[in-house]
Order: C-alpha cells, then structure tokens, then sequence
C-alpha cells in the first residue's frame, strides 16, 4: 500500500462503503430522486475551461497529446449547463479549476470565477495552476472575484537537479513576480511555501519529475508510462463524491481520465450541455462505473492499472468492503446508523 496508512485506509474503505445508496447504481434516477444524491454526495466538481496549456511536462499526458498547438474554450451551452446545476442543488462543496489545462492562460477565468461565486454562494472555488500567467494584479483580480484556493505547481526542467538551492531559485523568482510575503513551510521533499493573501488560501511548491516520483506519481489512467506500474485491485470512491467535466462539456469518470485519450474514451460518459445532460444528468451517468468500482477485485478499461488512491488489500479491508456494500444488510443498517455523524459529506478539501 502506497498512498495511505493502514489506519487510514481502513477507516476510507469503511467511511466509503458505508455512504453508498441503491440510488447510486440507478442510471434511471427520477431528477428530484437525483437532485436529492448529488446534494448529499458530491464533495468536489472539478473542471477545466480551456484546453490550452502552455507546459509539456514529462509526467504528464500533454507530453505527447496536444494541448499546446491550438486554444479551445468550454462551449457557452456548457458552461450556462454548469451554473445552473448549481443553482439547481444550491451546492456547497469545492469548485476547482484543474485538469489537463492552465486555467490562468485565460483572462475570462476572472469572469468564470464570478460567475459560479454568483450561481452557487456557499461553495469553496479553488484552482491549480503552474503561476507561469500569474503577477501582481492579476492575482488581486483573483481575490476580488471570490478565489478561496490557488494551489501553484513551480515545475523545475527534469534535467536539472532538483537541490533546495535550485527550488528556492525558481520560488524566488515567482515571489518576485506576484510581489508578496509568504513563510516556507517545507524543504522536503519538496520546497513549499504559503503566501500572504487577505482572502485566499495560497500555497506554491516547486517541483519536478524526480520529486514527484517520490511522492508516488500517477499513472493517469494508465497513460503516463513513467509511473509505478500496478494491476488495480482496491476500489475507488471517487466516482461517487466528484465530478469531472473536460473544456468540450465531457464527463469522466475521475480526475485521472482525460476525454482526448483514444484509451479513455470507454470513460465519458456523456457531454454536459448537449443532448440535454446537465451537471446532475452526468454525476448519474457515473451510475455503471460506481458499480464497477465499488469494491475489491480487477478492474477494467482505464482503472485496470490506475495506481491512485491504492486502499490496503489486506483481508481485513476486503471483507468489510464485502459486508459494507450489502445494501440490505440489518447489521450494514446498525452500523450505518451508529457512525452517521462520520458520513456526512466533507464540504472543504
């Protein structure tokens, strides 16, 4: 087990089971039925704008699918779609700007962000970005527009050496752009700070290919051939508490997937905005893919080697997942019942 403590993943694999529903498996969901599952589940809507990025990093499928040639932009059918899912569930969870692209490479992002601040007021916006588009002003026009979250990834080449020398070389001159205190709060295994903002949260970390192995990269779906190599076994959640729409209004089946990839496409699941799907309409395409993915056993199509997110196969978890996912089970019931201030949904990442 890679990614988590032994303690911890048997309190996810427990957690997890536990806040499945029937109506999770039902791709025929009435809406009001649907409304009801989204509110109480979806923790996370993730999404990219554009599908511009001006990076090629080795550890990234953009090394070798396009997203640097050309500059596409979400369909306004999708993105009117979007906000008025949200308006639909009054949602309150993380909204956040990541994916394949670089959100900063478009200035609307500044008008989006106040768009969804406008359609859903309690939610959590957040973004990733490398902080190559960042400066002084636009970054106050960021906090003007309601950002709660700015994670910026400094990407050092991979053939440099990566030494705390190097990463302070390329943090300092980052900090000089955007013209703002910040404290390290880590040297390793990567340099880390947190910059000063009056209304946001800001953390910058330098990194690249080597740190980033250390740390465990992803394989992303399969994609990224650098990556640990596994024959996925564990479940994954992730289906059931986010939700991940492409810049062209696709829905994937998780943050790893990528609706440009020839191997991903048995992952989308429809396209928001047409054909009359609309944000809840995607979270219960993902109906089929929950019930693939619920539990212990081999996966398939892109999740067959994805090593993100690798629960403990231990006898242990296998035979709580297997016990917890009987949704008619009385003791499944009690135990439910005992631990439901556990399962509520988790409003901030």
């Amino acid at each position: 087990m890679h990614n988590y403590s032994r303690f911890y993943s048997v309190g996810a694999v427990v957690r997890n089971s536990l806040r499945m529903e029937k109506e999770h498996f039902r791709p025929d969901l009435p809406y009001s039925d649907a409304l009801r599952l989204f509110r109480s589940h979806v923790e996370l809507i993730e999404v990219e704008t554009t599908s511009y990025c001006n990076r090629t990093c080795s550890f990234c499928p953009n090394s070798f699918i396009d997203r640097l040639s050309e500059k596409f932009y979400m369909p306004e059918e999708t993105w009117q779609a979007i906000l008025q899912g949200l308006r639909d569930v009054n949602y309150n969870g993380t909204f956040v700007w990541s994916r394949y692209a670089e959100a900063l490479s478009e200035r609307r992002i500044v008008e989006r962000i106040t768009d969804v601040r406008s359609a859903a007021p309690d939610c959590y916006i957040g973004m990733n970005s490398n902080g190559d588009f960042l400066d002084a002003d636009y970054l106050r026009e960021l906090e003007d527009a309601g950002l709660n979250r700015l994670w910026i990834d400094l990407y050092i080449p991979d053939e440099e050496t990566y030494d705390l020398e190097v990463a302070r070389n390329y943090h300092d001159r980052f900090i000089k752009r955007i013209e703002r205190p910040y404290k390290l709060t880590s040297t390793l295994p990567e340099l880390s700070s947190r910059i000063e903002s009056p209304t946001m949260k800001i953390t910058a970390h330098a990194r690249n290919l080597p740190v980033m192995r250390a740390m465990d990269l992803p394989d992303r779906g399969g994609l990224v051939q650098i990556a640990r190599e596994t024959v996925r076994d564990a479940p994954c959640y992730a289906p059931f508490k986010h939700l991940v729409v492409d810049w062209d209004g696709s829905v994937v089946i998780c943050c790893q997937l990528r609706s440009d990839s020839p191997s991903h496409q048995e992952g989308v699941v429809g396209r928001i905005g047409f054909d009359g799907v609309g944000l809840v309409d995607g979270y219960i395409r993902l109906a089929g893919w929950r019930a693939s993915l619920r539990t212990y056993g081999r996966k398939v199509g892109p999740c067959a080697e994805c090593n993100v997110s690798e629960y403990d196969s231990t006898r242990l978890n296998k035979s709580l997942s297997k016990f917890l996912i009987n949704l008619d089970s009385r003791g499944r019931t009690a135990i439910k019942s005992a631990m439901q201030p556990m399962l509520r949904k988790r409003l901030r990442p």
